[in-house]
Formats: structure tokens, C-alpha cells, sequence
């Protein structure tokens, strides 16, 4: 799932099954607003193709044309998705999962695979996925996570199509009672102080506090090819084991929105509501699941550490 925004219309692409209301072979929605609460659905942004379904991932505005796709002054609009073989899956293969891109030039409206897909070929993970992708403005270049078994791995690119591994976080810290999945990777500044953090999210399933799916995150600094947890924030984490972004049972998998700054710094986020334990057997016709309502992402501390606070974005007229 991604949300970017460009000319006063936010764009919502997000996983999607086409021909039935159960998980299957996944494609790539797509629905626009101009109010963020009434959405109209436009044709199949992505489709399966050779190299398996379209999964999670991101998608970002490329306004230095770095990937070169831009052409007549047109500015790209770059996916960046898993690639997930259903046939190497069933033959019980390990590069079940690599990265892939693709663009678009009229504002997401159509896209053109990348030829040359997959730009991050797998290195030996079962689960590699989810690739969340922005743009490093202090080092002039691309930041992505994605999750890779237990941890998240760190990416840079300056081009989006060739990758290099920057590092490695989670080992022993968090939550690992369920698949990682899902990251997201932004800073904040901190409500009423001067200073900035960097939030890591990592969707979980199962291992939630109300059981099934949940999102996790963890607050630290990021100095460009490591995120350093913060110490107050860690001690905090090992009484709590670990914090939540929406301790509810219906609200998993979320990412923040591309291409938008809102004037005190928090994030526009969205998340798919529902939870794992009980997605497919939701008594829908035609049919299943619905994403949360937006909302606000801003950070706070108290007497401790740090905290995550959420509100809904305000309904305008």
C-alpha cells in the first residue's frame, strides 16, 4: 500500500485481489481523492506478470528525474513493489521474493514496468519484501527499508534502480512473535521541542497486543547507513516489550503518505483495516476489508521517552 500526492489530488495504490473477496493473486488498486475521506476507484494501477504478483511496496514522485524515466519536462511517478513467483513458492525454492519498479508519466493515472526488473534481486530470504522508498534530501539520494526475514535491511540508491545494503536492525530487539513486514521509515520533529527523531514502523503478524496483526515501532537516530535506537526510548521498549502504533485489532500494515509536508512536520498515514485471524471470513459480499480512516503521525515526549501519537485528519468543507 502507498499514498503520494501530486496537484491537489492524493493517489491511494494498494494491494488488491481482482476476480474474488480471499487472498490470491495479488494486483495493485488504485483510487484518488481531493478530501482524503471520499475515494473513487479507478482502473488496476499494477498486474501479475512473469515474475509473479504484485506485493506491498511504495511509490514516490521523482521531481530530479534521477531514474531517467522523465521525458518532456514530465516528471516521474516511480512504484517500487515485490515481486512474489507463486511458482518457485510451491516448489519450495528460497528467492521467492525480489524488487521491481515501474513509472508512470501521467500522474499515476498508467504505468510501464521497468524492462530490466528486478532491481534487488533476493539474497538468500524466504520473506523479502515490502520495499518503502524516500528521498534522503541531506545525501542527495534514495533511503529504502524493506523487511527480510526477522529485521529490517537498510538500502541507498541514486538512481532507483541500482541498490547498495547499508545495514541491518531488529536482531533481539522488539517483537518476533510474528512475520516482519511492511516498514516505513520517516522523521519527526518532537511536539514542542527542537530537536528531530527517525521512527522505524514494522507491521507484525501474528504477535499483536489483542492478538493477530499489529504494527510495532522504535524511535532513534539515523546517521545515513545506521538507525541507532534511542537509549531512553530502548529502556522504555524492554518494560513494555514493545510499542504500538494503534493498540485495536483493525489496523495493520499502514504507511505514510509520499510527497507532502504538512506545516508542523507529522505524517498523513494510512492503514488496512482488518487483522490477519479473521480477514478472509468477514461476511462481505463482493467484497472484504476497507482501509482506516487518514491520520496524523506526530511525535511526543514525556517523562520517559517518546511516543507516537495518532489523530485522525479533520474532515474539511
Amino acid at each position: 500500500m502507498e499514498c503520494f500526492f501530486i496537484t491537489g489530488i492524493t493517489t491511494y495504490i494498494f494491494n488488491t485481489i481482482r476476480d474474488g473477496t480471499k487472498w490470491g493473486p495479488m494486483h495493485w488498486g488504485h483510487a484518488v481523492s481531493s478530501d482524503l475521506f471520499n475515494w473513487k476507484e479507478q482502473p488496476i494501477a499494477l498486474y501479475p506478470d512473469d515474475l509473479g504478483y504484485i506485493f506491498s511496496g511504495s511509490a514516490v514522485v521523482d521531481h530530479e528525474n534521477t531514474s531517467g524515466f522523465g521525458v518532456d519536462g514530465k516528471i516521474p511517478i516511480v512504484a517500487i513493489f515485490t515481486s512474489h513467483d507463486p511458482k518457485k513458492e510451491k516448489t519450495g525454492e528460497i528467492d521467492v521474493e525480489n524488487q521491481s519498479i515501474a513509472y508512470s508519466l501521467d500522474e499515476g493515472l498508467t504505468w510501464t514496468k521497468y524492462e530490466d526488473n528486478p532491481v534487488l534481486k533476493n539474497p538468500g530470504f524466504r520473506d523479502f519484501r515490502d520495499p518503502k522508498v524516500s528521498w534522503d534530501n541531506e545525501r542527495k539520494r534514495w533511503t529504502m527499508v524493506l523487511a527480510a526475514g526477522q529485521e529490517i535491511q537498510f538500502y541507498t540508491s541514486k538512481d532507483l534502480k541500482s541498490w547498495e545494503k547499508l545495514t541491518s536492525f531488529g536482531e533481539g530487539i522488539g517483537n518476533h512473535d510474528g512475520v516482519w513486514e511492511c516498514p516505513d521509515f520517516f522523521q519527526l520533529p518532537v511536539i514542542g521541542k527542537s530537536e528531530k527523531k527517525w521512527v522505524l514502523l514494522v507491521s507484525i503478524n501474528p504477535g499483536g497486543p489483542n492478538t493477530g496483526s499489529a504494527t510495532q515501532y522504535f524511535v532513534g537516530d539515523f546517521d545515513g547507513s545506521d538507525f541507532i535506537l534511542d537509549e531512553s526510548f530502548k529502556q522504555e521498549m524492554e518494560k513494555e516489550h514493545s510499542l504500538r502504533v494503534d493498540y485495536g485489532r483493525d489496523d495493520y500494515a499502514g504507511v505514510t503518505f509520499s510527497n507532502i509536508e504538512n506545516k508542523d512536520g507529522s505524517k498523513l498515514f494510512m492503514g488496512w483495516m482488518s487483522n490477519w485471524l479473521y480477514a478472509n471470513e468477514v461476511p462481505t459480499e463482493k467484497w472484504r476489508s476497507a482501509m482506516t480512516i487518514a491520520r496524523t503521525l506526530e511525535l511526543t515526549k514525556g517523562e520517559n521517552t517518546f511516543r507516537l501519537v495518532s489523530n485522525p485528519v479533520p474532515r474539511t468543507k
